[in-house]
C-alpha cells in the first residue's frame, strides 16, 4: 500500500511517519522485534546488517550495525523503554561511539514511539521520533531521516509480500 505521510509539526521536535500496511498487526509486531525478519527491510535499499541484537524488554538493547555498498559502517545502540505487545515499541537512541558518526546521521538520543494500530485485516503503523529540540529534527528532517524511513517501509512492503 502507499497510504503514507510525513509530518513535521512547526512547534513539536518530532516527525510522524505514518504508513498502512497489509498484514495483521501481530505479524507487524514481530517483524519489528525479532532480527530474522527486520534486516531484512530496515534502511534504505543495498544496505545491510551484520550485527542486528535485540533484547526486546523494557532496558533491554538493540544493537545494529548498519553496512552501505560503499562499505561504509555505521553502528547504533538504541535501549527500550517500552514493549506493549502488539501495540507499541518506544526506544531512545543512544550511539556506542559517537566519534564513529557522520554528520548526516540523526542527533542523538532521540526517542521512538511505534504504534501498531489495527485496521481489520490491516495494520496502521504510526511512527513518532522525537528530537532534543526543533532544530534537531529539522536537521534530521534535511539529512533525509524521514525518507530513509519511508525507504524502509517499502521494503517492508515488498517482504511482506514473501510472507
Amino acid at each position: 500500500m502507499t497510504d503514507q505521510t510525513i509530518d513535521t509539526p512547526s512547534d513539536d521536535p518530532v516527525i510522524i511517519i505514518t504508513r498502512t500496511f497489509d498484514a495483521p498487526r501481530a505479524l507487524m509486531f514481530k517483524l519489528f522485534t525479532d532480527p530474522y525478519h527486520l534486516v531484512r527491510f530496515w534502511g534504505p535499499e543495498g544496505s545491510t546488517y551484520p550485527v542486528c541484537e535485540m533484547d526486546v524488554r523494557p532496558g533491554g538493547q538493540w544493537r545494529l550495525t548498519m553496512r552501505f555498498a560503499d562499505g561504509s559502517e555505521y553502528p547504533t545502540n538504541s535501549v527500550y523503554l517500552e514493549i506493549a505487545p502488539p501495540e507499541r515499541i518506544v526506544y531512545r537512541d543512544a550511539p556506542l561511539d559517537r566519534s564513529q558518526w557522520q554528520d548526516t546521521l540523526p542527533p542523538p538520543n532521540m526517542v521512538t514511539t511505534i504504534l501498531f494500530e489495527d485496521a481489520g485485516d490491516k495494520t496502521r503503523i504510526v511512527a513518532n521520533i522525537r528530537a532534543n529540540s526543533v532544530a534537531a529534527r529539522d536537521m534530521a528532517v534535511k539529512m533525509g531521516f524521514g525518507q530513509m524511513v519511508m525507504a524502509s517501509y517499502a521494503r517492508l512492503d515488498a517482504y511482506l509480500r514473501t510472507l
